[in-house]
């Protein structure tokens, strides 16, 4: 009976143990079923692709086990991939890839950002995409990518970047979006991405930014623009950007800058302006850039510049005015950063400009021998500038000083010409400056500026200053700035109203022969 009881016992021990084995293997199979009905059934390991069909081939650099690989460089072949293709769940088995890279092989072979992809690898601090044909890049293209630190998609023939294209990006620091196609730069294509420090937008076709479009990146510390075909800049283009260093918009179609057009980028220390289409310069364009150090406006159309220009950039020790159309750069042009342009550090190119030889170019001797910095020598030796008797007979007009007799400084006549005939001066200066212009209207050769002594320089009309009162005033009270041309208005009208010596003559005639 014992015997029995003991059978017994053992047969349900075994039939338990095989019912919980039965368990296990149910349970293990379920698993295994939830995680192909997860994936799509597609358990390629992505390093591991042999398959010469298959439509992405990659390259892991430190292992191809599933699960371990931290590098994968990609090459896409096959073109028309859905955006839903299994070959993107394969990523799946590599969760801890920190770096991803696609090579676009054929073209057309890759349209979008394989956002399908991406999900699954919540590591990846580093995504290059190359030759694509990427038409644009759509809302939450990097959705819950939270440790990506650099997104990298130069030659994709980009268009368009839609709304929170880049949002939600607690650690990108870098965008790299250069030679692409992108048309504008709308508001919230950047959005929630606290920590970018560096945008690329070059070579593209950028013809318009939105205001405020890059206020979400309020860490920006360098934008690059240059090679796009912006014209239009106001005071709002850049909101946001107070954190701001460097500022390239070199070869744009910029024609002008009006007022405050920088006003919100406190910090900018180099703004690149050359090789766009700039004429014309508010005086208060620079104003609120008081850490500004670098500035270049190469490469323009500009004929001269408002006197206060610089007074809003004290600090500016570099300065690139080559190839405008400057026929003048005064003393008081240069003044508020003159004392930059002396250390040995410091720059100020100037060569290949219109520049009318007279005596606003003087201080150039000045500077010449006190500066310490070896290009800005070498610039001010390469200056030419241009004495044509036609038009300095009509716009200069005035006598060297040592040569001016004592009672009739500074006295202005119409013609430079004939002041040299008719006072019939025999000083060497004089004869200097019209032996001078003679040469110039032979040979027609550009003069070089340090080359000519500055007393012989002379100083064209609108540089005189007076302090003689006018001659005739209606209101003793000085008019303010604003009042000032109304003012100018007023007593000229009121000149024009005098009576002259000739009508009093004849009013007094009629008086007397109507009462004889």
């Amino acid at each position: 009976m014992e015997q029995f009881l003991q059978r017994m016992m053992y047969v349900c021990i075994v039939i338990s143990l095989v019912n919980q084995m039965s368990i296990a293997v149910q349970a293990r199979d379920n698993s295994k079923r939830r995680t192909k009905e997860k994936s799509g059934g597609f358990q390629k390991n992505i390093c591991d692709i042999t398959d010469r069909d298959s439509k992405v081939h990659c390259y892991c650099e430190n292992t191809r086990e599933p699960r371990n690989a931290t590098k994968a460089e990609c090459w896409v072949f096959n073109g028309g991939i859905p955006r839903d293709d299994l070959i993107w769940q394969s990523f799946a088995t590599q969760p801890a890839l920190q770096s991803l890279s696609f090579n676009v092989r054929v073209d057309g072979a890759l349209g979008y950002v394989p956002t399908k992809a991406l999900q699954y690898l919540q590591r990846l601090k580093s995504i290059n995409i190359k030759y694509g044909n990427i038409v644009d890049i759509s809302t939450y293209a990097f959705a819950n990518l939270t440790n990506l630190k650099e997104a990298s998609l130069s030659q994709n023939q980009i268009e368009t970047l839609q709304q929170y294209a880049f949002a939600h990006l607690p650690n990108l620091t870098v965008v790299n979006l250069e030679e692409n196609m992108i048309l504008e730069i709308g508001r919230d294509s950047f959005y929630d991405v606290p920590k970018l420090q560096k945008l690329v937008l070059s070579k593209n076709n950028i013809s318009s930014i939105s205001n405020g479009a890059f206020q979400h990146a309020f860490n920006l510390l360098e934008l690059e623009l240059n090679k796009n075909n912006i014209f239009h800049l106001n005071r709002h283009t850049f909101d946001g950007l107070a954190n701001l260093r460097r500022l390239d918009l070199r070869k744009n179609r910029v024609y002008n800058l009006t007022e405050f057009t920088f006003a919100e980028l406190w910090n900018l220390q180099e703004l690149l302006l050359g090789k766009n289409d700039l004429k014309y310069i508010s005086e208060r364009a620079f104003d609120g850039l008081s850490q500004l150090r670098k500035l270049s406006l190469d490469d323009n159309k500009l004929g001269s510049l408002p006197s206060g220009l610089f007074e809003g950039v004290r600090g500016l020790s570099s300065l690139d005015l080559r190839s405008n159309e400057l026929h003048a750069l005064t003393f008081d042009n240069i003044k508020p950063i003159l004392d930059n342009l002396k250390p040995s550090g410091s720059n100020l190119l100037l060569e290949e400009n219109n520049f009318v030889c007279d005596c606003r170019l003087k201080w150039m001797h000045s500077l010449r021998n006190e500066t310490k910095s070896q290009n800005t020598k070498d610039s001010l030796e390469g200056v030419t500038c241009k004495m044509d008797p036609p038009i300095v007979s009509s716009a200069y007009n005035k006598i060297p000083e040592e040569t001016s007799n004592a009672n009739q400084d500074n006295h202005y006549n119409e013609n430079a010409v004939d002041i040299f005939t008719k006072t019939n001066s025999t000083d060497k200066k004089v004869d200097e400056y019209n032996a001078l212009s003679d040469t110039s209207a032979k040979k027609g050769v550009k003069r070089n500026v340090l080359k000519i002594a500055p007393e012989t320089l002379p100083c064209p009309v609108d540089t005189k200053k007076t302090t003689e009162l006018p001659h005739y005033i209606i209101d003793p009270v000085i008019p303010i700035q604003n009042e000032m041309k109304t003012f100018r208005y007023q007593e000229m009208n009121a000149a024009n109203k005098r009576p002259s010596i000739t009508s009093l003559v004849l009013w007094s005639f009629s008086f007397v022969f109507f009462f004889t």
